[in-house]
């Protein structure tokens, strides 16, 4: 069931028309990843004092839909969408304010449709399902930590072993920052994908040779340092007066959820994990001491 699953979903991905844009040549999203946890991981409950006992745990949130007591088993399955060539392109080259195209994929990508798509296959085989992201219940809170979700993406995509955090505090895959996330909670128990990170931020090119700090510089507002991102001048950025004047004057539209996304290209982890290559120096340099 779970390498149908896959392959299902990585061929809606390349094939439906949802990842069709008249804004761009190419399609919105390339070859997804998708790993799965269970819903018991003690990861989820780690959350709620990681992030905040705001954060909801795949359990509460599937009852929140389904009932009281309506999810003993099942799997949470965290999906990477790899963005675009041609879309990461165009921001490539900007300094200030994000592409037309980026900021046109990041309203009108619709990402959703894929979640959709898999609730829709796990309800056929008569399994239930939601993505708590698109759920009513999901929402953005201002805490102690910052600028935080009652869902996070990028944690769930951690807890299922896409990836690490990075210093911007976005996600790196072994394709790269550049992407979307969703995630599906189901009854459905599948074979369980393992963390294989040595920690959270082991993805990060900052963390392992203390020298990178191309977000940092990317950041046209300096709301990244040594010490991550400054959400709040970000959002002013995005979402500020100043901010959709530019984007107006451009023909972009900067929504709520738009992102600048600036951080995320021109960068060394941009389409890969920049960490690769270095650990696998690093190994054979070891194994040949032996």
């Amino acid at each position: 069931m779970k390498k149908f699953l896959i392959e299902k979903i990585k061929e809606f991905v390349l094939e439906d028309k949802f990842n069709k844009h008249d804004f761009s040549d190419g399609p919105g999203f390339e070859d997804p990843l998708v790993k799965i946890a269970s819903i018991n991981d003690s990861i989820f409950e780690d959350y709620k004092s990681i992030i905040g006992d705001f954060h909801f745990t795949p359990k509460e949130v599937f009852e929140k839909e389904f009932g009281e007591n309506s999810l003993i088993n099942g799997s949470v399955i965290s999906i990477s969408l790899p963005i675009g060539e041609n879309i990461i392109k165009t921001n490539r080259k900007e300094k200030t304010i994000p592409s037309k195209e980026w900021t046109l994929l990041r309203s009108y990508g619709n990402e959703r449709a894929v979640a959709n798509y898999l609730i829709e296959l796990l309800n056929q085989e008569g399994y239930k399902a939601l993505a708590p992201a698109y759920s009513e219940w999901f929402n953005t809170i201002s805490s102690q930590n910052g600028i935080s979700s009652n869902w996070s993406e990028r944690h769930i995509a951690y807890a299922v072993g896409l990836g690490t955090f990075s210093l911007n505090q976005a996600f790196i895959t072994e394709k790269g920052i550049s992407n979307r996330l969703i995630s599906v909670v189901t009854d459905l128990v599948l074979e369980n994908d393992d963390r294989t990170a040595e920690h959270h931020l082991a993805n990060c090119l900052h963390f392992i040779n203390g020298k990178c700090r191309a977000c940092v510089r990317r950041c046209p507002i300096n709301a990244l340092s040594d010490n991550g991102i400054d959400k709040y001048p970000c959002f002013d950025k995005l979402y500020g007066e100043k901010g959709q004047e530019i984007a107006k004057k451009r023909g972009a539209i900067l929504s709520s959820g738009s992102g600048c996304g600036l951080c995320q290209t021109r960068v060394p982890c941009e389409r890969k994990n920049p960490t690769a290559k270095l650990k696998s120096m690093i190994n054979k340099e070891f194994i040949a001491t032996l």
